[in-house]
């Protein structure tokens, strides 16, 4: 289930389209990305944007088509409103906006969020509040499935703001009511960015994005660390008695090199410390899942050949260097190579869906002695070859137990996933 608006109309031309987007965007400090047949606005992070499309039309006048839409949750109503607003101030003909909340036509902040915000959200705790105390694994809600999965903690549920017991969610409402529960949940509840905005947004980038590296790393960092940095700042500024993640802040500012600024105030109470990338990760690459220590930064490698791997790697320490590259048969199902023979400690398991083997080697890279494993996973017609460089045999172990948690997914329906999805 998910709230949001839909909209067609039509415009003169693309670039004045683009051209008063991108006056709005630098005067809200939104976020921007055109191409050839449309743009996005980025008004907020949690998929707050508003896209559009567009396309020549028949009419004798040469006016274009458009049409876009946006999804308000889980950003909040907040984000609904700007987006209202943005239509608003855009240069489109016709346009009919399709908004289940009504609030394009009443204009009532409060009235939309009673009457849909709020209820949803109580919807979501009580699906929490049922599944409280059955020990319940791999629980998510308003979780991209198309990133990586955090740790599982029976019992518990994983939100972009943080993780929370199934407990405790319906203990808030109950406790603080659904205004209160909304200003935690929410990224954007209030009628603008006000502090809990700012706030809302560091806790979210502490949880989901943040490495905990330090910003030197690599410039992702650096810009995360900052952003974190500065909305906390922010928002202390703007409400001073607003509970902070301060703990993290201290954190992250050693990690950055800055000096901390917050004034005394109240610690935001949460039971898990923030960073779902302190810890483990799961990866979904097809159907192969592949865990592996959150503070490893991802890129993908491109080749000569014009093909590549996904690489995970952490330069400010020695950590593993780990590779995976994925194949397809065009007929009949992937079987093993023989470039693993000759390995050391060759060995194999099988895999509900699949299979897979895999061994280690030394090898050479600009004349250091490294240590490499190698595996080998086959699901169906699906190979992939996954490889990890240590800087010493020590390393193998830790290598061994990941691999030991490698698995595939033939059908990701199965897996045991609660969400807020479109409809």
């Amino acid at each position: 289930m998910s709230i949001g608006l839909s909209f067609p109309g039509r415009i003169d031309r693309p670039e004045a389209l683009l051209e008063a987007a991108k006056i709005l965007a630098a005067e809200q400090n939104y976020r921007l990305t055109a191409g050839e047949g449309g743009l996005k606005v980025i008004l907020c992070p949690l998929g707050g944007e508003v896209g559009f499309l567009w396309r020549r039309s028949e009419d004798p006048a040469g006016l274009w088509l458009v049409r876009g839409g946006c999804v308000s949750t889980p950003a909040g109503a907040g984000l609904h409103r700007a987006a209202v607003e943005l239509l608003d101030n855009l240069p489109i003909h016709s346009l009919t906006v399709e908004d289940e909340t009504g609030f394009y036509r009443h204009r009532d902040f409060q009235r939309m969020k009673e009457e849909h915000f709020y209820p949803w959200l109580r919807t979501l705790v009580d699906v929490c509040r049922q599944e409280s105390g059955k020990g319940v694994s791999g629980m998510q809600l308003c979780w991209d499935l198309e990133q990586y999965a955090p740790q599982d903690i029976p019992d518990t549920v994983v939100t972009p703001v943080g993780r929370f017991r199934l407990s405790e969610l319906a203990g808030l409402l109950e406790e603080g009511g659904v205004e209160a529960l909304a200003n935690r949940f929410f990224l954007w509840n209030g009628l603008t960015r006000d502090a809990k905005f700012y706030r809302n947004r560091a806790i979210n980038a502490l949880w989901e994005r943040c490495c905990f590296a330090p910003s030197v790393r690599s410039w992702e960092d650096e810009a995360v660390n900052a952003s974190i940095l500065d909305d906390l700042e922010r928002a202390a500024k703007l409400a001073p008695s607003l509970p902070l993640p301060r703990e993290a802040y201290a954190e992250v500012c050693a990690l950055a090199g800055r000096n901390p600024v917050l004034p005394d105030g109240p610690q935001l109470a949460e039971e898990f410390a923030p960073g779902y990338r302190k810890d483990l990760i799961t990866h979904h690459l097809g159907v192969l899942r592949l865990t592996l220590p959150g503070v490893l930064r991802y890129e993908w490698e491109r080749w000569e050949n014009g093909s590549g791997a996904h690489l995970w790697s952490d330069a400010s320490s020695d950590s593993p260097v780990w590779r995976v590259s994925s194949y397809r048969m065009r007929e009949g199902d992937a079987r093993f190579t023989d470039q693993l023979s000759a390995l050391n400690g060759l060995e194999g398991r099988e895999l509900k869906g699949g299979a897979l083997r895999w061994g280690w080697k030394e090898i050479s890279e600009n004349g250091e002695r490294l240590y490499q494993a190698q595996c080998e996973v086959i699901s169906g017609p699906a190979l992939f070859l996954i490889t990890a460089t240590c800087a010493g045999p020590g390393d193998l172990g830790q290598v061994s137990e990941l691999i030991g948690q490698v698995n595939v997914v033939q059908n990701r329906a199965r897996e045991e996933t609660v969400r807020a999805k479109k409809e």
